[in-house]
């Protein structure tokens, strides 16, 4: 029997190609498992996953359209595989092959993990490099501040460069104490709220 299984990564990402794909590929869409959820989670992890597991068995293929649709990291793609192979599950890789429990089996499976695990090195890579340049260029990272400019001003003159915690208690202490006073008159949130 033919199982499928896809994935990915973000809410926002679409199955319906990768699931397409596998019907085309003879995978009854009754068997196909499918899940949002990110990569680096590991196998053992994805609850869609899990249940594809539990009910395929010997002498079954599993089809997916790329090797990372299993995992991430090498060791986990390793284990995944060998697992499989060790129960007599073929894996089917849409452009590589099928993976049995034979020698040409454990060579493939040791080189595509690696190939696997170098694709998410490169584009961790490229998106650090590109943080870093953005970051050149004047783009500010990380969340938006809360405060305006004229809020932080006031408070800094108020505590100076005192930080933390019991900086900040103090700081909405002082706000609700003073609700009229002009510095904080313009700051817009709620006075009653404490860290």
């Amino acid at each position: 029997m033919k199982y499928g299984y896809c994935r990915v990564s973000t809410v926002g990402q679409d199955l319906k190609e990768q699931e397409d794909a596998l019907v085309a590929l003879g995978v009854p869409k009754a068997n196909i498992f499918k899940e949002k959820i990110s990569g680096v989670i590991r196998s053992d992890d994805r609850p869609q996953f899990g249940k594809l597991l539990k009910k395929i068995q010997a002498g079954d293929e599993l089809v997916v359209m790329k090797l990372d649709r299993l995992g991430r990291s090498t060791l986990d793609i390793l284990t995944v595989i060998q697992n499989l192979r060790g129960q007599g599950i073929a894996i089917t890789i849409e452009g590589v092959g099928t993976i049995r429990d034979d020698m040409m089996g454990s060579l493939t499976m040791n080189l595509l993990a690696s190939f696997a695990e170098f694709e998410r090195a490169l584009i961790i890579d490229r998106t650090q490099s590109g943080r870093k340049r953005a970051m050149a260029n004047g783009v500010r990272m990380g969340r938006k501040e809360k405060l305006s400019p004229q809020a932080q001003n006031a408070i800094k003159r108020r505590y100076g460069s005192e930080t933390g915690k019991s900086s900040s208690q103090r700081v909405w202490r002082w706000l609700e104490d003073n609700p009229k006073n002009s510095e904080c008159s313009w700051i817009g949130m709620p006075l009653s709220k404490k860290t």
